[in-house]
């Protein structure tokens, strides 16, 4: 098992952000049995509850410095996927503890301890939740491509860390597709909360953090969007002042057609906020000699490498701040 280097944190905690109340009435009583050995329990779903808040644990490091970094994961994930890698690995929680951040990680609406709903007509109970399969993982993910996976033979050269592929499955939890602004709305209580601070965002979790920033871009210092989607329109930024973005990307995006058309929102995107005005940095990673990375860059055997490219630019477009 790898070694972890010992980290010693000031205070450590977790809360919850955003939400709201709704009361159901009218609804049927019925009877469950909650266990062998208690009789049978009555369960009456009238009454009040509380939904659509997010998730957040946060860590303060002994000694850090620089602004807090908020870690906002993608579809079918929760913050999980920042703690520890497939094989072992400290994840990129860890690293940027180590490099001296206070670090937010976020269970958004409706995914790990931010719980779901099943309440009737609180969210749209026609279009699911739905479960990813390992195969769709396979593929969306871009670990290898779609018709190799029963033998589990990746894109060459892949930096993703195969022998523990049944990990990553592990992680995988139902979503649902109507709550993406409750997610935004989420997150923006939780920037408001903390204060300045920067975002990083990977997948569905990047189109989240983007419009968060848009949103209360007076509390965000600069975003780092990992392989993005659902992006807002730049004209959400037309009237932010310069904000920092960074649009990071990994390798095989021309082996699948969604990639393909991602890569061209990407490019349309960073011209888009760069004809505005802003410090926007479009790379990839074949770019700078940094081959074999997946759709999961803080899983890929070279994490550490990549969340480093992170942490430098970082550095380069933020001043140092207090810590939260």
């Amino acid at each position: 098992m790898p070694r972890h280097v010992p980290l010693t944190l000031d205070d450590f905690g977790s809360f919850a952000v955003g939400g709201r109340i709704v009361t159901v009435e009218g609804a049927e009583v019925r009877h469950v049995q909650l266990s062998t050995d208690l009789p049978t329990y009555r369960v009456d779903p009238n009454g009040t509850y509380h939904v659509e808040h997010a998730y957040v644990q946060y860590f303060v490091p002994h000694g850090g410095s620089g602004l807090p970094v908020v870690l906002v994961h993608g579809g079918g994930l929760t913050g999980a996927c920042w703690e520890t890698t497939p094989d072992d690995r400290p994840g990129w929680l860890h690293y940027f503890l180590h490099h001296g951040r206070t670090t937010f990680v976020v269970d958004g609406v409706e995914r790990g301890r931010s719980g779901w709903c099943s309440l009737p007509g609180v969210w749209d109970e026609h279009t699911g939740p739905f479960l990813r399969s390992d195969q769709e993982a396979w593929d969306i993910f871009r670990i290898g491509p779609l018709d190799k996976f029963n033998d589990q033979e990746t894109f060459p050269g892949s930096r993703f860390p195969i022998d523990h592929v049944e990990n990553l499955a592990r992680q995988q939890v139902p979503r649902w597709t109507t709550t993406q602004g409750l997610s935004v709305a989420a997150l923006c209580e939780l920037i408001r909360r903390v204060g300045p601070c920067v975002l990083i965002g990977h997948s569905q979790g990047g189109g989240i953090a983007a419009h968060a920033a848009s949103t209360v871009p007076e509390q965000v210092a600069a975003v780092v969007l990992l392989e993005p989607h659902g992006l807002p329109p730049v004209e959400a930024f037309a009237s932010v002042a310069s904000l920092p973005q960074m649009v990071l990307a990994g390798d095989y995006l021309d082996q699948t057609e969604m990639y393909q058309h991602l890569a061209k929102t990407w490019h349309e995107y960073v011209a888009g906020l760069g004809a505005q005005g802003h410090h926007v940095t479009y790379a990839t990673l074949p770019a700078m000699g940094i081959t074999g990375n997946s759709h999961m860059l803080m899983m890929d055997d070279n994490s550490d490498q990549v969340a480093g490219l992170v942490a430098t630019w970082l550095d380069e477009q933020v001043a140092p701040g207090s810590m939260y």
